[in-house]
């Protein structure tokens, strides 16, 4: 079903509030009963998964925990359990789901981690409070390490208004990092979700699950205007609780949650560590009346088992992406290609007024995200884009040598995280950064490099940073020598700001030594001082 731009407006307006409590109304019959919690006898808590979801209530000082909240606590996790489940299944992931830790005498109660504060209510509110919390909770963690099964966070908190229902509200309910936050009150309660006689009184499921799914790494993303259902990961979480049925999970998102540490039960240590050591070999993005197009070749020494492309409308500054539509693929071609397809008629046409951000993410079977961004416009009805990086034949680098290089950051950002070693290293996510740390020398930079022989070059490549804009090589001067004494100066390139650029020589060029000086970095404008410039990676053909 087609919808008007204002529409969109409206909810749009929704957005920026999505993942707030703020904009709910209050509930006319509140539930009076009281439940007390009892003290039962649960014995240890037990999983088949090698990692489970931390599931933590934190209290502050000055106030109780709420009544029965381990019972009610532990339906809301298995619902959501089971819910993130159904949907893996639909999607083509049978039976995936996070790991709970579950009471071995009884398993309707899982394991609840409860904290208490070191401050009152007031110093965990909802803009902070978040962070505040987290703190204390990591200092927990750290002094009870048997007590963190992964890391992956949920941090439940009692609400800070009203005693009931609608009246809920006041504490942190957003998702940070592999955390997220949530309310709870006396009324989250799944025996009132939905059951015929207080339809509405556990609103708050929908975004319970909206920031589980952010703490289970999963970024805003957008059902397609051809999709009769919304989607959980954009304002799903308004609609979930008057329509459940129509509320799902992306491709997008599940194949994300395929990778999660606590949505694999296998003992890998290895999620999120590590270089993924991706390099990007080749890629055609171009579009026409009827489709826009993405394909690409790449090597990665952590294998790939699928990939994404957000088509995203920058509707405002910040408007946090609820908008971006997804197209995502589980198919790898012979392991190192993938080809996307994607329907205009997916992208609602009140979008198409606005500039559009393609970010492609190549997802690591350890849980790591390559992310490459293009941009684009629609003109006469199609995004406006033609991008080719072909593929070229790389000189091996195994005897090259850095000789020279006006400055390297080897303390800021992590020990050697700027060394200038890692241009020659063959990875996109490592890099090259000019020092900014204890010192801030401006342009120009440079480095000078011996190939260890004398080598036929037809060409050179720039492997931008994946994961920093401003500063990103734009201009260079580029000198080379066979006997590293006498120089000959072969002019000024310009590189763009794309994630990898080729540039061909006028004519093929014989040396061994080469000086590429950059001189100007690419800059957003934004006000930062842009006196640093940092590159993936530097190659030659």
């Amino acid at each position: 079903m087609k919808r008007s731009f204002a529409y969109w407006v409206i909810l749009l307006g929704l957005l920026f509030n999505a993942c707030s409590t703020e904009d709910m109304e209050p509930d006319p019959e509140p539930i009076e009963e009281e439940e007390e919690e009892e003290t039962v006898d649960l014995g240890d808590y037990v999983s088949d998964y090698s990692y489970n979801l931390n599931v933590v209530y934190f209290v502050p000082s000055d106030i109780e925990p709420l009544e029965n909240y381990h019972e009610r606590l532990s339906g809301i996790m298995l619902y959501m359990q089971d819910w993130f489940k159904s949907e893996m299944t639909a999607l083509g992931f049978p039976g995936k789901t996070f790991g709970l830790l579950k009471s071995e005498k009884d398993p309707s109660f899982v394991k609840v981690i409860l904290i208490r504060g070191e401050g009152g209510q007031d110093d965990y509110p909802y803009d902070g409070g978040g962070s505040a919390a987290a703190n204390e909770i990591r200092a927990y963690f750290n002094a009870n390490p048997g007590e963190e099964a992964s890391k992956h966070t949920m941090v439940l908190m009692p609400s800070r208004e009203g005693e009931n229902g609608w009246d809920a509200g006041g504490v942190p309910f957003y998702g940070i990092g592999k955390w997220c936050y949530a309310l709870d009150y006396k009324n989250f309660d799944m025996k009132y979700f939905q059951d015929g006689t207080r339809q509405g009184d556990s609103h708050w499921i929908g975004g319970t699950i909206h920031e589980l799914g952010h703490g289970l790494n999963l970024p805003h993303n957008k059902h397609k205007a051809t999709d009769d259902w919304t989607s959980m990961m954009s304002w799903g979480n308004h609609e979930f609780n008057g329509s459940p049925d129509k509320v799902h999970l992306t491709l997008a998102d599940a194949l994300i949650l395929n990778n999660n540490q606590v949505v694999n039960k296998d003992a890998n240590a290895g999620h999120y560590e590590g270089d993924a050591g991706f390099n990007l070999k080749s890629m055609r993005i171009y579009a026409d009346s009827e489709n826009l197009y993405v394909k690409s070749r790449f090597e990665s020494e952590i294998a790939v088992n699928g990939a994404i492309v957000y088509n995203d409308p920058k509707t405002s500054e910040g408007d946090a992406d609820y908008n971006a539509v997804t197209w995502g693929t589980s198919n790898i071609i012979e392991g190192d290609s993938i080809s996307f397809v994607m329907p205009l008629a997916g992208v609602d046409a009140d979008f198409k007024q606005y500039p559009f951000e393609l970010r492609l993410k190549y997802l690591h079977v350890n849980g790591n995200v390559t992310e490459l961004k293009y941009t684009y416009v629609y003109e006469s009805g199609k995004p406006n884009i033609d991008f080719e990086l072909k593929e070229v034949n790389e000189l091996a680098k195994d005897s090259w040598e850095v000789i020279e290089v006006s400055s390297e950051e080897l303390v800021g950002g992590g020990t050697n995280n700027g060394a200038v070693a890692n241009l020659m290293d063959g990875k996109d996510d490592t890099f090259w950064h000019s020092q900014w740390y204890n010192a801030k020398p401006d342009y120009p930079h440079h480095f000078t490099l011996d190939l260890g022989k004398i080598e036929s070059v037809h060409g050179m490549v720039f492997s931008q940073r994946l994961n920093k804009y401003n500063g990103r090589v734009k201009t260079v001067d580029v000198e080379i020598s066979t006997d590293g004494e006498s120089w000959e100066d072969l002019g000024v390139f310009n590189v763009s700001d794309s994630t990898r650029d080729v540039i061909d020589l006028s004519s093929v060029q014989t040396f061994r030594y080469i000086k590429v000086t950059v001189t100007e970095g690419h800059d957003n404008e934004s006000g930062e001082n842009v006196f640093f410039t940092h590159l993936a990676e530097f190659g030659l053909y």
